[in-house]
């Protein structure tokens, strides 16, 4: 897929969002938050927050196929557990560094478009690439670019919501039994700082997030320093 346009890091372009979407010739990563939330109260969401994040930060990751000026998305992990296993389908145009998009099916806003822009591709790094998580119950990506990363992931057994939609104490789990965020990053030694341009929680509004890394071949293992709650996560490279 050496011709596919969409490889890389998008920005959302958006008065009122911020997002960001990244695509390798297998897999994606994407997600987004309004520009003007704030920070959680608390240490942890309320379950008023955790509704509200819920449904105005939409995250998924997974495979994808290309047909056309259609994008057929799977989803390996995402925020809202009631949308796992749905494929998500958009239409797509690329002008330039611009690319619009048109919500088909599978996804919160059907009929709705968004604009992205492309960002930089940066220097050579050892973690550029997609990276699928290993692990007994849980399920994520995380993709990087040379400048960029997004990662999703989730909880292998989740609660659906009972009704139509979620009530408070029902976001609150499904929050905390999924996590995303995308940003720039810097690589200094083994020192991963991960600058959130957008997350699920509403707790690390404002917050970086420092882990230890090591690369071995087609291994990833990440350990957290701050900022992160899951500590020590193994990631199994897949493009």
């Amino acid at each position: 897929m050496a011709d596919n346009p969409l490889l890389g890091a998008w920005e959302l372009v958006s008065d009122s969002n911020v997002g960001i979407r990244i695509y390798t010739g297998s897999h994606y990563a994407m997600l987004s938050m309004p520009k003007n939330r704030k920070r959680a109260a608390g240490n942890q969401a309320t379950p008023d927050e955790a509704l509200a994040a819920l449904n105005s930060c939409p995250a998924l990751a997974g495979t994808y196929t290309l047909s056309g000026s259609r994008i057929t998305h799977t989803r390996l992990a995402n925020s809202r557990p009631h949308l796992s296993g749905q494929t998500f389908l958009i239409d797509y145009t690329i002008q330039g560094d611009n690319m619009t998009t048109t919500s088909i099916s599978g996804g919160p806003f059907v009929g709705s478009s968004a604009t992205h822009c492309r960002v930089g591709s940066g220097a050579a790094s050892p973690l550029v690439g997609a990276w699928e998580m290993v692990d007994a119950t849980e399920q994520g990506v995380i993709i990087f670019t040379g400048t960029h990363y997004a990662v999703v992931r989730m909880h292998k057994e989740r609660d659906l919501p009972k009704g139509e939609q979620y009530t408070p104490e029902e976001a609150l789990t499904a929050l905390y039994t999924s996590g995303a965020q995308a940003g720039s990053y810097t690589l200094s030694g083994t020192t991963l700082t991960l600058e959130r341009t957008a997350h699920l929680r509403p707790e690390r509004v404002g917050e970086n997030a420092v882990l230890e890394v090591a690369v071995d071949g087609d291994t990833l293992k990440t350990r957290a320093v701050s900022g992160v709650s899951v500590s020590d996560v193994t990631w199994r490279k897949v493009s």
